[in-house]
């Protein structure tokens, strides 16, 4: 009687749909005509012709091979599927991969016949033999050792429905590959921020920077109080309501005539303008041109190569000095805020704008870039930041840097 053991069955790429409903077609019109394989009464070679023939209840010769082990059962199961199905590169990778174990403990056990082999005399023995197990597995793949390193990733990495995406070509190798690095590099850095926040918890600081919703935690701020504002709000459409929560704010703590500066994403910005101008009087929009790169903003299929830096005021009053309405973008800086902006490019607004001394207020602390811009620029500075994680990173960062 012969027997099916899982662990050889599910060693073998499943056929597809198609194929099996082909192959069922081919036996109920021809019979089996192939026999079925056997290794100590479990099936080697078959699965699907001896499910076909249990459903309908044909008849169907057996042969037996013998071997030494599983593992050669293994060997020759997979190196038999290589010569006789038309196998996608994956579906190549994947059954090499299941020789790996075998191939590195026949290597090993090569390494030590060779050096029992050899003279006893240390000096002519290897220092390091090594063995290329990936190598050789690419061989029987048919693929190049790059793919192979590839498809072990995702075998590790990837879900389920991905694997079977691949299995069925709708998924490239590449494609996967990428994804799962992706994955891996948002989760090194989600790593890296929990180890650079628990650091920062512990820092000190000189400066007032509070935790928490701005109006609430400067709720003891005067009136008038406050020089400039120059924040970076976040942009999506669910903050939208911060915008007015800004411009309300910035009335009452800006001294007369006191600019609040705030960059803007571009996709909301007829109501951002309109939010900031419920109580503050619009003065101008920067230029910020970017450096790098070019975001695709999907919503309208456009590639955007500046951002907005709304100028609103507290009242009127002229700039004594003319100056660029632009700034050239010095490059992405986003190692401790994924919306952080770049420090150099706030000291054309700092000088501009600000005299030395004065005291400016920063709502959206996030990376903590406008802290350090203003700190440089001998200015006095007060923050906030309402996400804790964001608040003891920068409390790092300022920290670190020993400017105060």
């Amino acid at each position: 009687m012969i027997q099916v053991k899982e662990e050889f069955k599910n060693l073998i790429p499943a056929l597809s749909a198609e194929e099996y409903a082909q192959l069922e077609a081919n036996i109920l019109e021809e019979g089996i005509r192939e026999p079925i394989i056997t290794w100590n009464g479990y099936i080697i070679d078959g699965h699907n012709r001896f499910s076909i023939a249990q459903r309908f209840d044909l008849e169907y010769k057996t042969t037996s091979k013998h071997f030494a082990s599983e593992e050669n059962v293994k060997e020759w199961m997979i190196l038999n599927q290589f010569g006789r199905r038309n196998l996608s590169n994956y579906q190549r990778s994947v059954l090499a991969l299941e020789l790996e174990e075998v191939f590195s403990k026949k290597a090993k056990e090569n390494i030590v016949i060779e050096n029992k082999n050899r003279s006893t005399d240390s000096a002519k023995l290897p220092k390091r033999v090594s063995v290329d197990t990936r190598k050789e597995l690419s061989k029987v793949a048919q693929v190049g050792e790059r793919t192979l390193g590839m498809v072990k990733k995702i075998q590790e990495k990837a879900p389920e429905e991905v694997k079977a995406k691949l299995a069925t070509g709708e998924v490239s190798i590449n494609a996967a590959y990428k994804e799962i690095k992706k994955e891996e590099k948002k989760e090194e850095k989600i790593q890296e921020r929990k180890k650079l926040a628990e650091e920062g918890a512990k820092k000190e600081i000189e400066i007032d920077f509070r935790l928490g919703d701005f109006e609430e935690v400067f709720a003891d701020l005067p009136d008038g109080s406050i020089d400039c504002i120059i924040t970076d709000p976040p942009y999506p459409y669910e903050f939208i309501e911060v915008w007015t929560k800004l411009s309300r704010f910035a009335k009452r703590v800006l001294k007369p005539n006191g600019y609040c500066i705030a960059y803007s994403g571009q996709m909301y910005l007829p109501e951002v303008m309109q939010r900031m101008s419920e109580n503050l009087t619009y003065y101008w929009t920067f230029t910020l041109i970017h450096t790098g790169s070019r975001q695709l903003i999907n919503g309208r299929n456009l590639f955007c190569g500046w951002k907005p830096i709304l100028i609103f005021q507290n009242n009127f009053s002229k700039l004594k000095t003319p100056f660029d309405d632009f700034i050239q973008g010095t490059g992405s800086e986003k190692n401790h805020h994924k919306w952080q902006q770049a420090e150099l490019e706030l000291n054309h607004i700092i000088d501009n704008f600000t005299n030395v001394g004065d005291t400016i207020l920063e709502p959206f602390a996030g990376g903590g870039t406008t802290i350090m811009a203003a700190l440089k620029n001998n200015r006095n500075i007060k923050a906030a930041e309402i996400n804790e994680e964001s608040f003891n990173i920068s409390k790092k960062r300022i920290a670190d840097a020993k400017i105060r």
